[in-house]
């Protein structure tokens, strides 16, 4: 995609604060109407990214661009760019329905006119009865919609969400997310939410930008980086993942050996080039991931395409509507298996048990 046809794009970005690189060349396009995670640990540069975007901080390299427009020397006022905050960030002061005007009149709307498009943005997030209160005077979830209509009120081109729903409780943060996610598809705005939670990037982006020490580690849809992740990073960070070290078996490219162990098998797409270059004579480990739902007890099928293994139960732990089996293979190595209830009555601590799962859900990752 063409930045210029990109509802936001990042070319080459680049951040330090002294001797530390925040970001590193990031280059990412958020499509027009697209909402985009950016997903990561503390110190991932998550929100460095949102403040150069916004104008808040000068990138050191690098290009933004906004609806098409080269925009990184724009001050902030010129980037037609809402944004919302942790902390929620309204004026104390102001009643929400003169928070949610404050955009509008500052860009030149009469102030009846931005009292009506206030009034407008807060019964779409449900406070239109509250617009004469003051923030002090409302909860935090009340005080994050508020947060939001004031954003949107302006228009924006680009709507930044930096860690929006963190300080809320669990029950909240998924009211709201769902709130969130639809007003966003009703503007279709183009949309980077920063966040550190897993399930909330999967749940509402389009697609997820896994970040690691300022640098871009994968760019998908939830469902792409959940299968197919690009590195260990990503495998590990996105949900649990299964990482057995293994041998490529000579002359198989698709054929890992475990230590000790057998031969296990994964799909030759699944199989990067240089994992594969190690099965013609190459030395070293590779890693054979899978994710712990794929992995299942019992008798394996009779059809081909499974892999089959032999292990010990060590730990079942009770997760409400699953069950998680920590299970001990010959030589050490340790694996998941995640499934229904069921699974109790196949296993108990200390049993023997097959296990098999599909090579269409094996990858092999290079450590």
């Amino acid at each position: 995609m063409n930045p210029r046809d990109a509802g936001l794009a990042l070319e080459g970005l680049g951040k330090r604060f002294g001797e530390t690189e925040s970001v590193s060349d990031v280059t990412l396009r958020v499509g027009r109407g697209e909402l985009m995670a950016l997903l990561g640990s503390s110190g991932a540069g998550k929100s460095t990214i949102l403040r150069c975007i916004a104008g808040h901080l000068e990138p050191d390299s690098g290009e933004i661009w906004i609806g098409g427009e080269l925009m990184d020397q724009a001050p902030p006022e010129n980037r037609n760019v809402g944004m919302v905050f942790q902390s929620y960030a309204l004026f104390p002061h102001l009643s929400l329905r003169r928070n949610v005007a404050f955009g509008p009149e500052r860009r030149g709307a009469s102030r009846g006119k931005a009292a009506d498009l206030a009034d407008e943005m807060l019964a779409r997030v449900g406070l239109l009865e509250l617009a004469d209160r003051y923030p002090r005077e409302i909860s935090g979830g009340e005080q994050q919609r508020v947060a939001v209509a004031r954003a949107l009120a302006i228009r924006p081109e680009v709507l930044l969400l930096d860690e929006p729903l963190s300080s809320l409780d669990q029950t909240l943060r998924r009211e709201l997310r769902s709130l969130l996610r639809g007003l966003q598809r009703s503007f279709e705005a183009t949309t980077v939410w920063v966040t550190h939670d897993q399930e909330e990037a999967l749940t509402v982006a389009d697609r997820v930008a896994v970040l690691n020490q300022g640098r871009l580690q994968q760019v998908g849809t939830p469902l792409e980086l959940h299968t197919r992740p690009a590195n260990t990073f990503v495998a590990s960070f996105v949900g649990k993942m299964n990482l057995l070290p293994a041998v490529p078996e000579k002359g198989k490219p698709d054929t890992f050996r475990l230590p000790g162990g057998p031969a296990l098998r994964a799909e030759r797409d699944a199989v990067p080039a240089a994992a594969a270059a190690r099965s013609d004579g190459g030395a070293g480990e590779v890693l054979v991931a899978m994710r712990p739902e794929v992995v299942q007890i019992g008798h394996p099928p009779a059809a081909p395409g499974f892999n089959r293994i032999g292990a010990t139960v060590r730990r079942i732990s009770f997760l409400g509507d699953r069950l998680e089996i920590e299970l001990e293979l010959t030589g050490g190595t340790r694996l998941l298996a995640r499934g229904n209830t069921l699974f109790e009555s196949l296993a108990r601590e200390g049993d023997d048990v097959r296990l098999y799962w599909p090579v269409a859900d094996t990858r092999i990752l290079i450590p």
